[in-house]
């Protein structure tokens, strides 16, 4: 499994020192959320690519932790992860509705970004995180729901 890999920790850490002191909405620390994308989506996706996972692992590098595409080059993150990461930075494209974004994403046609999402939005439903959020249930039908749809129509 690839998260054995030591790419894949060297990763996770860059991730941790990113969002270092960052937490989540239930107050858990961020990075934990970033880890359960990674390996949600290599369990999703047994054919996940190396770049899939580093773009799980660093998905809100850019819009959270301020992070640079030439910061991850620097980190030897790969073109396609950092592709992927830029097409899911809702600060690199603010307009509209967030479904709206999402079908702009989905619309790509950029599988790496899709399943990140995808992952990420599994993660952000996940009864057990949304049953710690007051408005947990109602985002969950109001946005994730719709959300997932589009991008598991899109793969």
């Amino acid at each position: 499994m690839m998260q054995n890999e030591a790419w894949f920790h060297e990763t996770l850490e860059f991730a941790k020192a990113l969002h270092h002191g960052q937490v989540d909405k239930a107050g858990a620390p961020y990075w934990m959320h970033l880890e359960r994308v990674a390996r949600r989506l290599a369990g999703l996706f047994p054919d996940a690519t190396k770049a899939q996972l580093q773009a799980a692992l660093l998905h809100d590098a850019i819009e959270d932790a301020g992070a640079t595409a030439d910061d991850l080059r620097a980190a030897g993150i790969e073109e396609d992860a950092i592709a992927a990461i830029q097409l899911v930075s809702r600060n690199l494209d603010p307009d509209g509705t967030y479904l709206e974004w999402i079908g702009r994403i989905a619309a790509t046609g950029n599988v790496t970004a899709i399943r990140v999402k995808l992952a990420d939005n599994l993660d952000n439903s996940d009864p057990a995180r949304v049953a710690a959020l007051a408005a947990g249930p109602r985002m969950v039908a109001e946005k994730y729901a719709p959300a997932r749809a589009i991008l598991e129509q899109a793969l």
